[in-house]
Order: C-alpha cells, then structure tokens, then sequence
C-alpha cells in the first residue's frame, strides 16, 4: 500500500509454477511486493505517442528478473496485436519484454478488456499493492461521442493543436465512459494515474472513489507526449510508493524554465486526490447546493475559470464555481474539505491558449439552464445523485 510497510518476506517459498498454452502463462504460488500495469489503448492516432512511450519506458527503471516488483504493459498499439508483457531486467542487464498473454485483435476500450487484463494480472502476480496507469484518449465524465460534437454551442472543431493532445478509452471510435470504467475494475488498488485528457474532474474522482486509494489526475488535456516513463517508475517501487514525486516528475518535464519564453509545449496540470476525503467533499458540495439552489442559474459560466477549449465548455474549476454561490463561512468549510481530498497539485500560467489563474486541481461541470443531452446524462452520474447538482 502506499504509506503501509509491504509485507517484504514470504512466510513460504513456494516455486513458480507456469502452466503454458498458445497464448498465455499462468503464474501459482508466489506473492509480490508491488505491482505496476501500464494500460495503453492506443489502436487509435495516438499511436506513435504510445511507440514512443514505451521505449522511453525501457530506458528508464525496469525492476530485475528476480526482483520481487512487477512491471506490466498492456499495449494494444495500432498495427500490432494486443499483448500482455511483463518488462524485467536479465542478468545481463538487458531488459526483456515476456509476454504474459497474446490476444486476437480486440477492443482496448471494451470494460471486459480492462477487466481481464486486470484479472489476469491479479492472478499470475498476487500482491499486496496494485498500481494502474491508464494511457489514451478521455473526456473525463462525459458520454460517448459528446466531447468533439456540436452539442456545445459555440463549438469549433479547427483545432490548432489536435496533433499534440490527447483529448480515458478509445479504441476505432469506441469508448468507455467513466460508469463502465468502474465496473471494469473488480478490485480496489493502491492508486490508478490518468495519462489522459480531463480526468480530474470531481466528477471522475467521486465515481472511482471505492475503486483506489489514490487517483492522480489532470483537469485540463494532456499533451500527447504525456509522461517521461524514463522517470516516473522508479518512484513507484520505492519502499513507500511517491506520487507525489511522480506528479512533480511530470510538471517540471513541462514546466517552462523561464515563464516569459514559455511556449505551448510547456502546458500541463496534475493533481493527487485521497478518495477517502470525497465522501466530506460530497457532502459540503451537496449542502451548498441546497442552501444556494436559486443562485446556481444566476452565475456566469464564462466568468468561471475554463479548462477547455473550442466552445467545448464542460470543464470549470470547482473552487472558483462554489465561490460563485457558497458564503464566506461555507467557503471555509469547502475548502478545508478541499484541502484534505486535493493533497497535491500543480499547474503551469497556461494550458496551450488558456490562462489558468485560478487552480484547485480538481474540474466540475456547470449546468446550464435550460436542460440538454449533458445535463440529461449528468444526473446518472454518483456525483449528482449525491450532491444533486443537477435537480
């Protein structure tokens, strides 16, 4: 677990045993201290992002064939058959991809997908902690095919900067929304991290709540480059698991040395949330709600600070939406909520052309007044049906 003293030694050493078909292994008898799986659903125009990240990925800090720490890779690449790896380094030195399990072509955002592979690693690598990073396209808590259509009014789609975003699960044109998300993780994990567009949304947390301890995410897009994978995995096998170290790794991969020379390359946002600390969040959020329902029509959206762009405008800061309708003395309770759930975050002055001048690292969802398709699905969403946001 994070923060929790692994269990280090077995009390029993029992030898591997590996039952081997065409496709796959099957692994009885051994427990690990760590495990980590990266899932990249890139049979879509990320492709040659995800090519890159995973040889980045082999540069970096790869666990010994005899360690007792586990790297996977599901990798459903374009142009390439599916396939499960595990990545160690022999006794040489060289790092060797094993391939835990060969699929047929299938669909990498298909929740049955994810949960086998979830499953899968759960079974042949028994642990005590489990670590997920989730790597493709996303819109955070909207439904299939909402984000990129002309649903929002003022919408545009000749966007300056499509080659160099990633705006979880697309596979051909399938996604997976964030409900089938949830129930395409049977089992609760150490942490799950969003290389992904706009999932750090309340929204998107408060969904998954039960379904890690920790949730690392970015309000805003991701540029496609995403995370330096050379970096970011050594902190994942310390004793005591870093995210915080792995959010920071991130931002100052992006982050300008000089603010005034800042360039669009130099864009990110991230944040850590304790899912423990949503459920005080929810409840203060539901309670200003009630109390401030008639001033809820009455704010200007667009006064707001945005996280997205093209007239896509499902995404806002949360802090800068409650200060909107909440008084002085429910503003100190929210964000001393806010505070415990948000424990990390970072930001730079802007995302590509959006200012970001007020930041608490976490999105919500303002809805308009008179009632459309988003506000429709918004209200099956665990977020509404506890904070009733959407009456």
């Amino acid at each position: 677990m994070i923060d929790r003293i692994g269990k280090g030694m077995l009390l029993l050493l029992i030898p591997i045993l590996f039952v081997f078909s065409s496709c796959e292994k099957i692994g009885i008898g051994w427990e690990y201290d760590k495990v980590v799986l990266l899932y990249i659903a890139a049979n879509n125009n990320l492709n040659s992002f995800a090519l890159e990240n995973v040889e980045s990925l082999k540069s970096g800090y790869i666990p010994s064939v005899k360690d007792k720490n586990i790297l996977l890779v599901y990798k459903h690449i374009s142009g390439f058959k599916p396939e499960l790896v595990r990545l160690f380094k022999d006794q040489s030195g060289n790092v060797v991809e094993d391939v835990v399990a060969a699929y047929e072509d299938h669909n990498s955002a298909s929740p049955e997908t994810l949960k086998g592979v979830l499953n899968k690693m759960k079974t042949i690598f028994p642990s005590d902690e489990y670590g997920l990073i989730l790597w493709s396209h996303a819109s955070g808590w909207l439904p299939k095919g909402m984000y990129g259509s002309a649903k929002a009014p003022g919408a545009r789609f000749d966007d300056p900067f499509a080659s160099i975003v990633k705006s979880f699960g697309e596979d051909r044109g399938a996604e997976m929304e964030i409900a089938q998300l949830k129930g395409a993780i049977p089992f609760k994990l150490d942490y799950i991290i969003f290389d992904c567009c706009f999932m750090g949304g309340i929204e998107v947390a408060y969904e998954l709540r039960k379904k890690a301890d920790f949730i690392m995410a970015a309000p805003t897009e991701i540029l496609a480059t995403g995370f330096p994978y050379d970096k970011v995995i050594r902190p994942l096998f310390k004793f005591h698991t870093d995210l915080p170290e792995v959010a920071n790794i991130y931002f100052n991969e992006y982050a300008p040395e000089d603010p005034a020379n800042a360039t669009v390359y130099n864009s990110a946002t991230i944040a850590i949330y304790d899912t423990d600390e949503l459920e005080e969040l929810a409840t203060v959020c539901e309670e200003i709600f009630a109390t401030n329902r008639s001033k809820l029509p009455l704010v200007d959206r667009y006064s707001v600070q945005p996280y997205f762009r093209l007239g896509q405008d499902y995404f806002f800061d949360l802090e800068d939406f409650i200060s909107k309708i909440a008084s002085p003395s429910e503003m100190v309770r929210f964000k001393e909520c806010l505070d415990d759930a948000v424990t990390e975050k970072w930001a730079t002055k802007k995302f590509l052309d959006i200012p970001i001048d007020k930041y608490s690292g976490l999105s919500v969802y303002i809805p308009r007044v008179t009632e459309g398709n988003a506000e429709v699905f918004y209200k099956t969403l665990e977020w509404n049906q506890k904070t009733k946001l959407v009456n």
